[in-house]
């Protein structure tokens, strides 16, 4: 059995693959003051539910943005199941030419989508991720990063704005059925919702006009994507297990 974690700012998402099928999946909170001794009872719990041991572990591939996390949760495995787990970076094998110009500062998660996005379409096609932060990355024929855009996350854009101004609320992550909104929540959710959404549709616009093809796919993933894509028509499809499907392809490299 493959485990694949995908360690983010905000959650660590695992999945549990055999042959190649995605058998189960979590979604947990990231908490880098946990020891690895408790992130160890955490999964043990995870796994007991579904009937999983650690034992029935052969595989398993880490990708991570939170660096001081990364030890904890490999030190886990280590001690558990006695298998040093694949840390993806940039000197593994991932199938993909990453060609910006710092390759080593471009993130795993990234990475990993890249890999994704490409085996789905096998060919020019943009990615956005959603999570702490909005990824917009575009992935040329035949299989190259060539870079994108960050941008603070949906949640992120809404925690600030509430943080800093005393009468505004948190909202539903969803827009309102006219962009005019005629009372203080849905002209917040005119303003963050469908904004960042028009955010993300003017990037992939502007993306478009650098790629020889016409009209690149694109994909949407990340924790908001099923909640928030389906509000706009740019997204050819939307697959929240795209960055654990780019992990598992990268496993199966190596």
């Amino acid at each position: 059995m493959l485990l694949a974690l995908d360690i983010g700012n905000s959650n660590i998402v695992i999945g549990a693959s055999e042959n190649g099928e995605w058998k189960y999946q979590w979604r947990i909170q990231t908490d880098d003051s946990k020891t690895a001794d408790e992130y160890g009872v955490l999964f043990h719990s995870l796994f007991n539910e579904v009937g999983i041991g650690y034992k029935q572990l052969q595989r398993i591939i880490i990708s991570s943005v939170v660096p001081q996390l990364t030890q904890t949760i490999e030190e886990v495995f280590k001690k558990r199941v006695h298998i040093d787990p694949l840390i993806l970076a940039n000197d593994v094998n991932t199938g993909i030419t990453v060609s910006t110009e710092s390759p080593h500062s471009v993130g795993a998660d990234l990475l990993a989508d890249a890999v994704g996005a490409y085996e789905l379409f096998k060919g020019d096609c943009i990615v956005v991720d959603f999570g702490t932060a909005t990824t917009v990355m575009a992935v040329r024929d035949p299989g190259e990063l060539i870079g994108g855009s960050i941008c603070a996350g949906l949640k992120v854009t809404i925690d600030a704005l509430v943080g800093k101004a005393a009468q505004l609320s948190q909202i539903p992550l969803e827009p309102p059925q006219n962009v005019i909104g005629n009372n203080t929540i849905k002209a917040m959710q005119s303003g963050m919702v469908l904004g960042h959404l028009c955010m993300i549709e003017g990037l992939i616009d502007r993306m478009n006009q650098q790629f020889e093809s016409e009209n690149p796919k694109v994909v949407a993933t990340g924790g908001l994507s099923e909640k928030v894509g389906p509000y706009t028509d740019y997204f050819d499809v939307i697959d929240p297990m795209l960055t654990l499907d780019g992990l598992r392809l990268i496993m199966d490299r190596q």
